[in-house]
């Protein structure tokens, strides 16, 4: 219901946005390694659709409506985004992870604000799981440059994001039942997040075809490094992608 309501909300907004927009069409791949332990790097192949207005957007994964106009020193921002970070529990080499309970992928929803100014852009939000997976909350700071040499560019971004326990036990945790059907000792963490570097970058190959790529390093935090299903607590995330722009 909730997911209904602001994605209505969001809709409605648009209506009332200027009609000249950035549309984009593409395609888009993803690597990220498998944290969990037995699993496998996973390479996705997805769609990939854009388009702004200046005050409504879409990029990939998520959604969201600027109360001021794109570019904006001081902007508030109302988002919703789909995060994939999933554990399919049989897909695992680990006879003990095949025993736990999947992690299932949920939408965030929030609200963050984007200060732009001619030293980069500082980004601070807070969301919750809009979608009723595990009705978890998080918070985020970043801060990212942006580096345009014409036809191409980059964006390098620090940050930090601070989960609440309730999503810490759905990605990370161990329950008292699946503790005791496994090698594995119960864990329920508290509040701790992840600590994230990245570049994404983009290249014009003519006015309206364009190549982008990023990669992000994370490393979670001290409280989360305890989980006893983790093979590793640092990862590197990687995409490349090819888009049109009408």
């Amino acid at each position: 219901m909730k997911k209904v309501a602001l994605t209505t909300l969001i809709l409605a907004m648009s209506l009332s946005s200027p009609i000249n927009a950035e549309i984009g069409v593409g395609l888009t791949a993803s690597y990220s390694p498998n944290v969990y332990k037995g699993g496998d790097t996973e390479v996705t192949p997805f769609p990939l659709i854009s388009y702004d207005n200046g005050h409504f957007f879409i990029e990939g994964v998520q959604a969201g409506y600027r109360l001021a106009p794109k570019g904006s020193v001081n902007n508030l921002v109302i988002f919703a985004a789909y995060d994939p970070r999933t554990l399919d529990a049989k897909e695992s080499n680990d006879p003990d992870i095949k025993k736990l309970n999947d992690r299932d992928p949920s939408f965030m929803g929030g609200v963050a604000y984007v200060l732009t100014t001619n030293i980069g852009e500082l980004r601070a939000g807070v969301g919750t799981d809009i979608g009723s997976v595990h009705n978890g909350l998080y918070a985020e700071t970043r801060y990212s440059y942006h580096i345009n040499m014409g036809p191409f560019g980059f964006i390098p971004a620090i940050g930090y994001s601070l989960n609440s326990d309730k999503l810490n036990e759905h990605l990370y945790g161990v329950s008292a039942s699946e503790a005791a059907n496994t090698r594995f000792e119960e864990f329920n963490p508290n509040w701790s997040g992840r600590y994230f570097v990245g570049l994404t970058g983009y290249m014009h190959l003519s006015k309206q075809l364009r190549l982008t790529g990023g990669v992000r390093y994370e490393n979670l935090d001290s409280e989360i490094e305890k989980s006893p299903i983790l093979e590793s607590t640092t990862s590197v995330i990687g995409n490349v992608g090819v888009s049109y722009t009408f």
